[in-house]
């Protein structure tokens, strides 16, 4: 290869250096929205254990899952902001729990249909709480599927995180 194409080359990579663009929107999105929409959460799920005694512990371990998912996603976007070595390979990790998490939640959702729809009045319960739940999943998984196809196929992310 020619210095003149090497030259070129090497500019091209210094164009895209640098955590800007969509980058910066994944970088923003995990340090500040996924942990706001976490602690919403928690709060949310709080309250419902003060009202519902019987399901404390499981919407405690919720809390407790939601809040270490914000830490990681907080973690990830920081270090992919910071250009940390390993800040790729991080934030995939923390996207593919994300997406397993959300096609475990479809999977449960479909699963309890037939179990829980005996009386007329659980079935009327289950519908309404049913399709905020399968939205909120289809929209993990899309949101996390995008960010991974991103963080793989990026020339920007190719040419910040040489290594990943």
């Amino acid at each position: 290869m020619s210095t003149e194409a090497t030259s070129r080359q090497d500019e091209h990579r210094a164009e895209l250096y640098g955590v800007r663009g969509w980058l910066l929107l994944l970088c923003i999105y995990l340090v500040i929205v996924m942990p706001l929409i976490a602690i919403l959460g928690a709060i949310g799920a709080l309250q419902r254990a003060a009202t519902a005694p019987a399901l404390r512990g499981a919407l405690v371990t919720e809390v407790v899952l939601e809040l270490g998912l914000a830490i990681l996603a907080a973690y990830a976007g920081w270090a992919l902001y910071r250009v940390r070595r390993n800040a790729v390979r991080i934030t995939k990790i923390y996207f593919i729990i994300m997406f397993a998490l959300a096609i475990f939640g479809l999977i449960t959702l479909l699963a309890t249909a037939p179990v829980l729809s005996q009386p007329q009045d659980n079935v009327a319960l289950l519908n309404t709480l049913r399709a905020p739940a399968m939205v909120a999943s289809i929209r993990q998984a899309i949101l996390s599927g995008v960010w991974l196809v991103y963080l793989q196929r990026s020339k920007r992310v190719r040419a910040t995180y040489p290594k990943s």
